[in-house]
């Protein structure tokens, strides 16, 4: 009986599936052209861009060969790490805090068949992209490598035990944490970590290395990158094994790939059965946990952190305030939104924080203003997919409930400026201070740090306006999920001006200053060339703030509450 309920809804699966791609055709023809114009950009770019480092690493000869290789073992170390993490927070929303769940649970269902769905379920959602992501990247080393067609087909014989190995792995681990951690020790785990981080995050940039000034990048990778390959060839890691079986395969010794490849099949089927035990015993239990731990301590008015800190701030109006509360707690009580937000900049920040110790303050000038430019469109790129995941569908996430704050004594101009100013203030708080930390280990001159700071603050009040207005432009209020709201017609617009308003701007920058350190321009041309670029970005970034607010406040006046 379980096992035919199983298959039952699989098989509601496969048609959700089938008929989400028959409806694809009924969107509108300028959506589709967009995505598809974005999703061949996008896998263009994620190709061109390690093919042409590959291609400079592989004119070095066996020494540049090497280097490749190490690169891979690397990248399957990160793929893993990413992979296994991506499971913990997708199980977690998936087998617990969906309404799905709860319909499941009263059916006559054991309790393990029941995460078994969900554990598939995860394995799915946290592989396709991943994959995704990894054949333009791998087939950049293909083509440098001379591989035929036989090393994708390897590639994905090895990536589906891997990639079920780590979704056992995240959701055993989120399964054991959801049971046995206590909740407010949950709250002091992840008061430590965040500790933790920023204290690592300021030893780095206090004690880092100095490393050896090199006049070519030669010296520079044999002296900076080369010595932290080590940690990632772990012999009993997953993605060791994965990349152990592809280089076999590469070098024609059959034998030995397939052994390695039944070794991440075993541990596959091994985690994977240990899943389905262990939830026979721990998700259920974990599962009541999750519902009836929610009645914790109960603040009075005014006792809340959040009330605490924010009616601190008497120059913002009480109704303002009020507003600004509950937008703070309906982010802070949905894990799946301040984790990605922790994912994305805490990725970030890490890397910024090591650039002295990977030595990038000392190439030359050309890699160093290349370098800093790229952060810069990193941050506004992770800036922009954020606001546009999280921003743009705040308005429409008021659902039916809205017409509340239609009738409440505040104007609708007041509430679009909410949204956007505490919005633009956080990201300020998050890309300010990670923007300046780059160019400080990079060591860059003033006249670029004031414009990168001038770049990052524009930016973070132009994008926040373009989501925010066309969010009231826009608006869903029949969808509860965030991510269907924002895969809409207004939601890939959104993407699609950040993106080209990213583009324009960092181009506009970048532009001179490459011009000058490549001595294309003399000193004074360039003095005016930047002024004249400062002054277009500045117009620009008022005129989209202005324009997107003004058309998002006329969409909420039309709106009939």
């Amino acid at each position: 009986m379980a096992s035919s309920i199983i298959f039952n809804i699989w098989n509601v699966r496969l048609k959700i599936l089938s008929n989400k791609f028959k409806n694809a055709g009924k969107h509108s023809k300028l959506k589709i052209i967009v995505v598809w114009l974005m999703v061949v950009g996008l896998f263009s770019g994620t190709f061109y861009v390690p093919y042409r480092a590959f291609i400079f690493l592989n004119s070095m000869g066996h020494f540049g060969l090497v280097i490749i290789d190490r690169l891979m073992y690397l990248f399957f170390m990160g793929l893993f790490m990413m992979l296994v993490f991506s499971n913990c927070i997708i199980a977690y929303s998936s087998a617990y805090k969906t309404r799905e769940t709860q319909f499941f649970l009263t059916l006559p269902i054991e309790y393990s068949q029941i995460f078994f769905v969900k554990f598939m379920d995860s394995i799915f959602l946290s592989s396709w992209m991943f994959l995704c992501f990894l054949m333009p990247i791998l087939s950049a080393y293909a083509f440098v490598r001379e591989l035929n067609a036989g090393f994708y087909l390897a590639l994905v014989l090895f990536f589906i035990p891997f990639a079920v190995l780590c979704g056992a792995l995240g959701c055993m681990i989120t399964m054991l944490v959801v049971r046995f951690l206590p909740s407010k020790m949950g709250r002091v785990l992840s008061s430590l970590a965040v500790g933790l981080f920023l204290i690592g995050c300021g030893w780095l940039i206090i004690t880092g290395k100095a490393a050896a000034r090199s006049e070519n990048e030669v010296i520079f990778l044999l002296s900076n990158l080369v010595p932290h390959f080590g940690f990632s060839q772990f012999v009993f890691a997953p993605n060791f094994w994965l990349s152990e079986g592809l280089f076999k395969i590469i070098a024609g010794s059959y034998k030995i790939a397939v052994a390695w490849w039944l070794l991440l099949t075993a541990n596959a089927l091994f985690f994977s059965q240990l899943v389905v035990i262990l939830a026979g015993k721990f998700y259920y239990p974990g599962w009541l946990k999750t519902t009836t731990s929610t009645a914790k301590r109960i603040y009075l008015p005014g006792e809340g952190l959040a009330e605490k800190l924010i009616g601190r701030l008497t120059f913002i109006r009480p109704f303002m305030r009020s507003l600004i509360i509950k937008d703070i707690k309906v982010f802070c009580r949905d894990p799946m939104q301040w984790s990605q937000f922790a994912i994305f900049f805490g990725l970030l920040g890490i890397y910024f924080a090591n650039i002295r110790n990977l030595g990038y303050q000392n190439v030359l000038p050309f890699w160093k203003n290349m370098i800093s430019f790229l952060n810069l469109a990193s941050t506004n790129l992770t800036l922009a997919s954020l606001s546009v995941r999280f921003v743009f569908p705040q308005l429409s996430l008021e659902g039916k409930r809205f017409w509340i704050l239609g009738l409440a004594p505040i104007e609708k101009k007041d509430l679009l400026l909410e949204k956007f100013w505490l919005n633009s203030t956080v990201s300020l708080c998050i890309s300010l201070p990670l923007i300046t930390l780059s160019n400080f280990m990079l060591n860059v001159s003033a006249q670029l740090m004031a414009l990168s700071t001038m770049v990052v603050i524009l930016m973070c009040l132009t994008l926040t306006s373009l989501c925010i207005g066309l969010g009231a432009l826009f608006p869903n209020f029949k969808e509860d999920n965030p991510a269907q709201i924002v895969s809409g017609f207004g939601g890939t617009l959104a993407l699609v001006l950040c993106l080209v308003y990213i583009a324009v701007n960092v181009m506009a920058l970048g532009l001179p200053f490459h011009l000058f350190v490549t001595a294309q321009i003399s000193q004074a041309f360039f003095n005016k060339l930047i002024a004249l670029s400062a002054v277009g970005v500045c117009v620009i970034s008022a005129a989209t703030i202005f324009f997107s607010l003004l058309l998002g406040y006329r969409a909420l006046e039309r709106l009939e509450m």
